[in-house]
């Protein structure tokens, strides 16, 4: 048995294998998983694992390609088959589809047949099993000239089910997804899917993918690095979530630096901005939004909500949105309404929202923006996308000078909800404020996890 190695020893062992081959390291690192990636690979596939408590022995992979991330599972994980999923194209068609350099390396051989010689060479050939075909889709990066029939059902079937899963096949937003859900058919219940490229350059369809598949599967939760460590991609889905991170003042800090104190008056100042004048009440501690507006309790009452929704469990989600938007006398101050009507109606509500995944500024149970809008919905709010917009002139992502500097997607999502028929929602409207429904939710969180991740990268330079 193959003793247990690092991964930036095993990558540094499978990268020498291919150049051995005749594939020189400067062809082969424009598809070989980073090193830094391979360390997060590895990490979160040897654990810990609560349930099984062990690293996973049986290894599901979607996009083989020349078994770059494969192998290296293999040597670091001495105990683990690996069963891999690729079309098995040629080389030529691959490189050609991807425009990369190709050196004088052999074009004609296929993928996988690169990847079960290199395995050959690192010793672990006996616990590599190839499987040509696409995974869940006929679709390849080549189009339609290189369509291969769809093999993922019929491998779950015979080998499954497997103790992890890790997705880095066909990068577009629909085979992502659908791999998603075939693999979550094929894995132990508490067992990882792990994926590449879940952020930064070609993050963007990935991380649609993900949050399309969070949207029907909410007992899977998302976590992956802090944007602003860059060229770090892996993400990981697991039903065993991991605990809250640190408090709404701590993310708050981290996100805007010594400017966090500033936010209330800022988001204070958007409301006032572009709704008529409100009465707003705090939910909790988590900001004092409430301070900074001026009306009266004849105004429409609106509710500060900033670290509620981070927190709530989807099977709560609905209920916290009542108790929001129905505040009890202790929330209310006795000049509102509250004072006569011990359930007043709240018009309004600021929520505070963060995307799912990023370490250290998402909670357990950040969610897609896309769900949120379905529950207000369902609640009799529709949700405005007002709060960030008006943010962004007062943010910039260099500069210790700037009125808000950006860190992290931290609040990144945050929206206005107003309940439908009220006066309130009328005056949004004719304002010019539209309401956001499931396809505008996801472009928006995915614009805006993007620039996340390109603010940090601007940052760096």
């Amino acid at each position: 048995m193959l003793a247990e190695v690092d991964a930036a020893d095993a990558l540094r062992r499978v990268l020498d294998a291919f150049e051995s081959l005749g594939y020189p390291r400067a062809v082969v690192e424009q598809w070989s998983i980073p090193a830094a990636d391979a360390t997060d690979l590895v990490a979160a596939l040897r654990g810990p694992h609560p349930t099984h408590g062990t690293a996973p022995r049986r290894i599901l992979e979607v996009g083989t390609f020349v078994g770059t991330s494969a192998l290296l599972m293999l040597l670091a994980l001495p105990d683990a088959e690996v069963h891999t999923v690729d079309p098995n194209l040629p080389l030529e068609v691959e490189f050609n589809a991807m425009n990369c350099e190709t050196g004088r390396a052999d074009l004609a051989r296929r993928t996988q047949e690169v990847a079960a010689a290199a395995a050959e060479r690192l010793g672990v050939r006996d616990r590599l099993h190839l499987h040509q075909g696409g995974f869940s889709t006929d679709a390849t990066f080549a189009g339609r000239d290189a369509v291969v029939p769809a093999i993922g059902a019929e491998v779950l079937a015979a080998h499954g089910p497997f103790d992890a899963a890790f997705i880095d096949g066909l990068h577009f937003e629909q085979a992502v997804l659908s791999d998603l859900v075939l693999a979550a058919r094929g894995i132990r219940e508490a067992a990882p899917i792990v994926l590449h490229d879940a952020i930064g350059y070609w993050g963007a369809p990935v991380r649609r993918a993900i949050s399309r598949f969070l949207e029907t599967e909410p007992s899977f939760a998302l976590t992956h690095p802090p944007y602003d460590e860059l060229y770090r991609s892996i993400a990981v889905l697991s039903r065993e979530s991991a605990a809250d991170g640190n408090d709404f003042g701590s993310r708050a800090h981290r996100a805007f630096g010594g400017s966090a104190d500033r936010l209330a008056a800022l988001l204070a100042r958007a409301i006032a901005t572009q709704l008529p004048p409100v009465h707003a009440v705090d939910h909790g501690e988590a900001a004092r939004v409430a301070t900074h507006l001026t009306g009266d309790g004849n105004a429409p009452l609106l509710v500060v909500a900033l670290d509620a929704l981070d927190r709530t469990p989807r099977a709560a989600l609905d209920a916290t949105l009542r108790a929001l938007a129905s505040p009890t006398p202790a929330i209310t101050p006795a000049a509102t309404p509250a004072a006569a009507n011990p359930s007043p109606q709240a018009d309004a509500m600021l929520l505070g929202l963060t995307p799912p995944g990023e370490s250290d500024a998402a909670c357990t149970h950040s969610r897609p923006l896309a769900t949120t809008v379905a529950a207000l919905d369902r609640v009799g709010f529709d949700a405005f996308d007002a709060v960030i917009p008006f943010l962004e002139p007062f943010s910039y992502p260099l500069g210790a000078g700037c009125v808000l500097p950006t860190r992290t997607s931290f609040l990144s999502i945050s929206v206005i909800a107003i309940r439908r028929g009220t006066p309130l929602h009328a005056a949004a409207i004719a304002r010019g404020l539209d309401p956001l429904d499931a396809r505008s939710a996801r472009s928006i969180e995915s614009a805006r996890t993007q620039r996340t991740h390109d603010r940090a990268s601007l940052a760096r330079f």
